[in-house]
């Protein structure tokens, strides 16, 4: 699945990006940018691993994945921080937001696939 995919990139470029920031800012931005990815990849793996049989367990795969987009989206505000702090230049902001616009785009296509592969299970 690309979403898996681009999770874990969304979640080593955060890590390797991260760990340029001050060390001051440890604790206040860098770690939470960094749990914030690691618990997107995690919910993008969790929601895959569920293979719905009935409407419980596709309610479970759905409950991961808007899990993973409601972080992905709180993510957001925290790249636009980090970068207004840090002074982030453009192009690596640009790169950065990139890959978490694609993974907002790839966990609610795979919803919205969701939707209708499993709409009629009980």
């Amino acid at each position: 699945m690309e979403f898996i995919h681009t999770a874990r990139e969304l979640r080593l470029y955060t890590t390797r990006k991260v760990t340029g920031f001050p060390k001051r800012y440890t604790f206040t931005v860098a770690n939470p940018l960094a749990d914030s990815a690691r618990r997107i990849h995690q919910y993008c793996k969790m929601a895959n691993s569920v293979y719905p049989l009935n409407a419980h367990e596709a309610q479970i795969r759905r409950d991961y994945l808007i899990r993973a987009n409601a972080e992905l989206n709180a993510m957001v505000s925290d790249i636009e921080f980090a970068a207004e702090l840090f002074g982030i230049q453009p192009d690596t902001m640009k790169f950065w937001m990139d890959i978490v616009d694609r993974e907002i785009r790839l966990v609610k296509g795979t919803m919205k696939r969701d939707r209708e592969r499993y709409k009629n299970l009980e």
